[in-house]
């Protein structure tokens, strides 16, 4: 792929600085054969029990 530039010209430092830092890391995924996929993640669980299961209700408290 050919080598391209782009003009941050009128960005300011730390959105420019943000911009070069995402690049070089889309180069080293690149290099490694892209992101690799995560294995499954045990979540803890509260070594109390459960108390009784949640409902919907009970996320989104007088959200009718």
């Amino acid at each position: 792929m050919a080598e391209r530039q782009v003009s941050l010209e009128g960005v300011p430092e730390p959105i420019a600085r943000a911009i070069e830092i995402m690049a070089q890391t889309a180069r080293k995924l690149a290099a490694n054969g892209g992101p690799q996929p995560r294995g499954r993640v045990e979540l803890p669980v509260w070594y109390l029990g459960i108390e009784q299961p949640l409902r919907r209700e009970d996320y989104y408290d007088g959200a009718d």
